[in-house]
């Protein structure tokens, strides 16, 4: 493992667990409030934030970062992600349930590498867990090697599937078979869905509206146990741009034979 890369990945996972007093302490007990997206946030979102990319930047200035907290304007335009290495932070997924005392949320963090996701930790903690690993690196629960999950031959009765709602009228209506077919479950919290994904619970998830930062942890967390994550529309990697809109990122995420029993569902090119 290249020394750069490994002096990031053996530091990451400890400022995470420096904030997670912080995230008990306030969870379910502060405001809220509505942004123009109509995406709920709360002084927790912006106090972790701060608090991660600060030691983030203290010990790599030279790295980029990216935070749902802190997107450029309009006037400013697209920012530029020109360095080597890039975090990528979502300081809280499942803000909804974080600010209503539902313990469905936790943190989420990757790394990039040249644009493309090289390492990812979530916080999962009604677990009580930090989860990492990334392509090459294998997955990891509190620091302790875990082996991936098995593949199974086929999408069975027995499996489970996460997506989040509301979908769409053309998305129930595409997903139906997988619906109908597969036991379906919303934890509303993308860092979960991907968690339990990766350990194997699921066996797949669709998400419909995810922006980078909830998906880049989920996609190098992925490669780490031999799962993958295929976008509907457009792959973001290698991300070289953060828009003051970033878009949505429709995906499919799972094993091979949930892969193969979804994407013939969806008549858009999958990349």
């Amino acid at each position: 493992m290249p020394a750069e890369l490994e002096k990031r990945i053996a530091t990451a996972g400890r400022i995470l667990l420096e904030q997670s007093a912080y995230f008990t302490q306030h969870f379910g007990k502060v405001e809220s409030h509505w942004k123009a997206d109509s995406s709920r946030v709360t002084e927790a979102d912006l106090t972790l934030s701060r608090n991660i990319l600060s030691s983030l930047r203290a010990l790599y200035p030279d790295d980029d970062s990216v935070s749902e907290e802190e997107l450029p304007s309009i006037e400013e335009g697209p920012r530029t992600l020109r360095k080597r290495f890039c975090w990528v932070l979502d300081p809280i997924d499942g803000t909804n349930n974080y600010a209503l005392g539902l313990p469905l949320c936790g943190i989420l963090l990757a790394l990039l590498e040249d644009g493309l996701p090289a390492y990812g930790w979530t916080y999962d903690p009604l677990g009580k867990r930090l989860v990492e690993g990334g392509p090459g690196h294998g997955l990891r629960v509190n620091g302790v090697r875990v082996p991936a999950p098995p593949q199974p031959a086929s999408l069975d009765r027995h499996a489970f599937v996460t997506l989040h709602f509301p979908q769409s009228a053309e998305n129930l209506r595409r997903l139906a078979p997988l619906l109908s077919h597969s036991t379906g479950r919303c934890l509303g919290s993308a860092a979960l869905h991907f968690v339990y994904n990766v350990l194997g619970v699921v066996d797949g998830s669709f998400c419909h509206s995810g922006k980078v930062w909830d998906i880049a942890a989920g996609h190098a967390q992925l490669a780490a146990v031999g799962r993958r994550m295929i976008f509907l529309e457009t792959d973001p990697f290698p991300l070289h741009a953060l828009l003051p809109k970033p878009p949505n990122l429709p995906n499919l995420a799972g094993t091979e034979a949930f892969l193969r029993f979804t994407l013939p569902l969806f008549e858009k090119t999958a990349h």
